[in-house]
């Protein structure tokens, strides 16, 4: 298990937001003893030990030294691991003994587990019970659970032993001394720079160039704007950001004198901040007496390159400064990594207003914004190219002038091919350049290719500078984000990847762990912002306040995922032609991507971490033999009907199961046994009922689910729960459990009709009253002549901190307490039936900026909206109603959703700053006039239509 965190609590788990108070004591797995660890697997699997040594001091007695000794070998191996991880080209010899290292932080893992799982088998109040018989069967247990502990740390310190040997034999000299720091000679910019075919594309071949170019001259040249002002180009590798970059610096108008100094510096991964501002100083062309003069050294026996040498990192700054002090000039960096570069880099530079600026191209987000701190209007995100100017590019680069024309009978698997690069203009050019190699252009050959692209990238020498390209984004990924990126390659290709699943699934398999003040769910928040902002995932969906919801990782990216992955055992993909790996390899984690593809018989899965299954149906029902399983993620399996019985009978190690849009229908008693459960979605199944077992899931954080779900008796026993919901609460006593649940933060519930009506406003009011401090998101569903509206005017004060508020059933008008939600973000109204004077109410809310009126959300059918009230509102989305805005109307709205059959908009013209308009009708004359109102908007919006 990887575990990228710098402080983990072990062996607890840190699953969700929940504060630490009223934990349940749980028996020893349940540890008061923090670690600081730094790393991955070693330390945790050291603090799991360590933790044992304490709490299961009686079952270890005989074996602590063996435990010592795994704990100090593992500990001194992380530290090499971590040197290693930041090397980037070590012999076979040194990454065979690098992934052993792997390989024993796992089985060093698995055993621990074992044992963990014998207790597990064990409930924690049986473990000191009273009466002969009992403690007599107790005896039994403990002492086999002893021996198959002492067993396999005997095993283990015999197996990290044989590790540490071969390493001593086989290391190398300078070793020792290789910590990751790029040598000399790669600081000089001496090796190979598999980039620099970005520089030598001929101007015939630039394609999809010319509109991003003339803004960024228009940028460059503008003469309103004389501040020196920094503009970054970012993007993924391979996007053509140098190659832009280089088309605007060798333009003709720039070259032709505007600038009195210009310079191109390549920065790359590994620099020399000294050796930059020597390159600075030789291209703008400093006259050696002012380097003589800030070196105070007039020895005329010296030249320019000895100067130079002789001059301190202050000392260059002060001449690149002096000499372009009053100057306008133009200096490109390419290829900034890090924020320290620019940091560096702009020390050197004189401000002023001549109209100066600086070109950054870098694939970090955050470079781009700390290098235009005050101007990020000037960001300019490099995008992959259309699907047509991909072809027009691709047949540029294959065929041969004039008329670039491909023959017929290539076009259709030209195209194939060219999906791969999915808009990526190096692979493109790259692909292209193999294919115009071969002059006979044959079919054949290019199905050939197209069937073995992703072999031909790891192989040809052509194609080999794509991967190589592509990899120096992983190479430069810290030590802890390795694995959360490996990750992203379960998922199939061109998947939409929620950010929720995927930092749900890290957590569940130890990728990420709490820190000392963040849990886990915010460390790996952090950890998927910052693959964001290193473009390695694109975002794909954003919610109402701008953060991504979800993203998909480029096909061409994920070859190197795949790469990677394969070569570290890091996962197993099952497709049509699955690739098992060589047999003394142990499958940790199996993804499954569906067609007719099975597991191959005999299979060894006792090793599995994790499955996930992409497809109508699983090859995988019956989990019995995978006891180290920590997911199940069977989202969207809809030809699952259901599972062996006795699936969930050994599996105390599973944190994740997700049977989410499968047809499920029945979860077994023995749902009881996963102690360990932290995460179930079951919405979209045909789950109605839960059984009665599931309150034993003492550490259950997430219930999600949908429809008609009762809420199961006892649910107040579940003390750690988070969010539960979408269910029906049928009773008073139902209201007065979930009232018990202090912790909640996201609740769904439904009512259906009741008798005692007073009892049920009684306790609604009780609930908002207890779970006042915790409750974040709140969704309430109601069948008519339920009492629930009476029951709601009749609540005192809602939930303090609520800021996500959804109400689906008739109201006929707001409940009081409503204009008191000073919290709130966002809200959903359905068949609420409100009065036109509930308008100002909502508008009135100070921190509202997503609003949804659904179906007959007003009595009215005419909504209109004048100046005044929703200062926040960015996203507005409203459902069959007549809609009419005035001048002043959401002064600050950026998408409106607008679904209607035959009613009318008008207006979107006084939104001004409106950015997007999606719009869905049954009338195509309504769709052209929205088009035409989004064209001719002063913002030229964006519009979106579905025709019903």
């Amino acid at each position: 298990m990887f575990n990228p965190c710098s402080q983990v609590k072990h062996p607890t788990s840190e699953f969700s937001t929940l504060p630490n108070h009223r934990r349940t004591e749980m028996g020893s797995m349940e540890m008061t003893i923090a670690m600081k660890v730094v790393g991955f697997s070693f330390q945790f699997i050291a603090g799991k030990l360590e933790s044992m040594l304490v709490e299961e001091a009686a079952l270890l007695a005989g074996v602590e030294d063996d435990v010592r000794y795994i704990v100090a070998e593992l500990s001194s191996m992380t530290s090499f691991l971590k040197a290693m991880s930041t090397r980037h080209n070590l012999d076979d010899q040194l990454q065979n003994w690098v992934q052993e290292v792997k390989e024993a932080a796992y089985d060093a893992e698995d055993s621990i587990d074992e044992f963990l799982c014998h207790l597990g088998s064990i409930p924690y109040d049986q473990r000191r019970v009273k009466g002969f018989f009992k403690h007599f069967l107790r005896s039994i247990k403990l002492m086999k659970a002893r021996h198959d502990i002492a067993s396999d740390l005997k095993k283990l310190k015999v197996n990290v032993e044989e590790v540490r040997k071969r390493h001593d034999r086989y290391s190398h000299p300078n070793e020792a001394t290789s910590s990751g720091i790029a040598t000399s000679l790669e600081m000089a910019g001496t090796y190979s720079d598999p980039r620099i075919i970005g520089h030598f594309v001929e101007e015939a071949q630039l394609v999809g160039i010319k509109e991003s170019k003339g803004t960024l001259i228009e940028w460059v040249l503008d003469k309103n704007r004389l501040e020196l002002t920094t503009i970054p180009l970012v993007g993924f590798g391979g996007l053509g950001k140098t190659t832009l970059a280089k088309t605007v610096y060798d333009d003709p108008i720039i070259v032709g004198g505007h600038f009195q100094s210009r310079a191109w510096i390549t920065v790359s991964q590994n620099y020399s901040i000294q050796e930059l501002l020597k390159k600075i100083i030789r291209q703008i062309s400093v006259n050696e007496q002012r380097i003589r003069d800030v070196l105070g050294c007039q020895d005329a026996g010296l030249n320019t390159e000895q100067l130079l040498n002789m001059m301190d990192k202050t000392q260059l700054e002060k001449t690149i400064r002096d000499h372009l002090q009053g100057k306008r000039y133009l200096l490109v960096f390419d290829d900034v990594w890090r924020t320290q570069a620019w940091n560096d880099l702009s020390i050197a530079l004189p401000p002023g207003e001549e109209g100066s600026r600086v070109i950054v191209t870098t694939r970090i987000e955050e470079v781009a914004n700390i290098s235009c701190s005050r101007n990020h209007q000037f960001i300019f995100k490099v995008s992959p190219l259309s699907p047509e100017l991909s072809w027009e590019l691709f047949c540029r680069r294959v065929f041969e002038a004039p008329d670039y024309s491909c023959p017929p009978e290539l076009e259709n698997v030209g195209r194939e091919i060219l999906q791969k690069g999915n808009g990526l203009p190096l692979a493109i050019v790259t692909i292209g350049g193999l294919l115009a190699s071969r002059p006979d252009k044959k079919l054949e050959e290019w199905k050939d290719l197209r069937d073995h692209l992703r072999l031909e990238i790891e192989t040809n020498d052509m194609l080999l500078k794509i991967h190589q390209i592509l990899v120096l984004s992983y190479n430069d990924l810290p030590f802890h984000l390795k694995p959360c990126f490996l990750f992203l390659g379960i998922f199939p290709e061109d998947f939409e990847i929620r950010r929720k699943r995927l930092m749900r699934r890290w957590i569940a398999e130890g990728i990420v762990s709490g820190e000392d003040d963040s849990p886990a769910e915010k460390v790996a928040e952090r950890c998927f912002n910052q693959l964001v902002s290193r473009s390695l995932v694109q975002p794909s969906q954003f919610d109402d306040s701008g953060t991504v919801k979800s993203c998909r990782v480029h096909d061409m990216m994920l070859d190197v995922i795949l790469s990677i992955s394969r070569k570290e055992n890091f996962a197993v993909l099952l497709k049509e032609h699955p690739t098992i790996p060589q047999r003394h390899q142990k499958i940790r984690r199996l993804s499954w991507h569906g067609g007719s593809s099975g597991l191959v018989p005999d299979t060894d899965l006792s090793h599995l971490r994790s499955f996930t299954a992409f497809g109508e149906d699983v090859p995988l029902k019956d989990y019995r033999k995978q006891r180290r399983l920590r997911a199940i993620d069977l989202e969207g399996c809809w030809n699952l009907f259901d599972l062996h019985p006795k699936s969930f009978s050994k599996l105390y190690l599973l944190k994740y199961l997700s049977l989410r849009d499968s047809r499920i229908s029945v979860l077994p008693d023995l749902m009881g046994d996963l102690q360990n459960l932290e995460f179930l979605d079951i919405r979209g199944t045909n789950i109605y009922k839960l059984p009665n077992t599931i309150v034993k899931l003492q550490k259950l954080i997430y219930l999600l689910a949908s429809n008609y779900l009762k809420v199961p008796k006892r649910i107040e026993k579940l003390k750690r729960l988070v969010t539960f919901g979408i269910a029906y609460v049928e009773n008073v006593q139902s209201l007065q459990e979930i009232g018990e649940l202090v912790d909640l933060q996201k609740l769904g519930i439904g009512f259906r009709q009741h008798d005692d009506l007073s009892l049920r406003m009684q306790e609604i009011s009780a609930l908002f009253s207890k779970l006042i401090g915790s409750l974040r998101s709140l969704k309430i569903f109601s069948w008519p002549n339920s009492g629930l509206k009476t029951a709601l005017d009749e609540v005192a004060s809602p939930p303090l901190m609520l800021c996500k508020l959804g109400i689906h059933f008739k109201l006929g008008e707001l409940p009081p307490w409503f204009a008191s939600l000073n919290h709130v973000v966002k809200i959903s109204l359905v068949c609420t039936q409100l009065q036109l004077e509930d308008l100002q109410v909502l508008g009135n809310l100070p921190a509202l900026v997503n609003l949804k009126l659904g179906y007959r959300s007003f009595v009215h059918y005419d909504l209109v909206f004048d100046r005044g009230g929703f200062a926040k509102l960015k996203f507005l989305e409203i459902e069959r109603h007549n809609v009419s805005f005035k001048v002043g109307a959401f002064p600050s709205l950026e998408i409106l959703k607008i679904h209607f059959d035959y009613q009318s908009i008008n207006g979107i013209e006084y939104l001004h700053g409106l950015r997007e308009v999606h719009i869905k009708t049954s009338h195509e004359d309504t769709i052209e006039m929205v088009k035409n109102i989004s064209a001719n908007h002063s913002n030229r919006l964006k519009c979106f239509a579905t025709q019903l």
